[in-house]
């Protein structure tokens, strides 16, 4: 793994389109927040703003560098996305009430 592999996975315009796919996918499911919605209008869009932390998801750089983006499967990239997938929303979408 290097952090150049990972840049690299960042800007593969497949990768990219896999990512947003993926995305909406999982926005379905998730009722109408902000985030939801945001990916569901523009799945390029969730894939941007996801993409720094799914790149660099344990192992993605490497399986990469070995073999492209096709390397990586749907499932991984699913578990990266719902793994992320709050931290993506708190950051974009912070909440406004403080969390007890």
């Amino acid at each position: 793994m290097s952090y150049q592999d990972e840049a690299n996975l960042a800007k593969d315009p497949q990768f990219a389109e896999r990512l947003g796919a993926g995305l909406a996918s999982e926005a379905k499911g998730k009722g109408t927040d902000d985030l939801p919605a945001l990916v569901l209008r523009n799945p390029a869009e969730g894939a941007r703003i996801f993409m720094p932390l799914i790149a660099s998801s344990p192992g993605f750089g490497a399986e990469f560098a070995d073999g492209g983006q096709a390397s990586i499967s749907d499932g991984e990239m699913l578990s990266a996305i719902q793994a992320n997938w709050d931290t993506v929303s708190d950051i974009y979408f912070p909440p406004t009430e403080p969390v007890t």
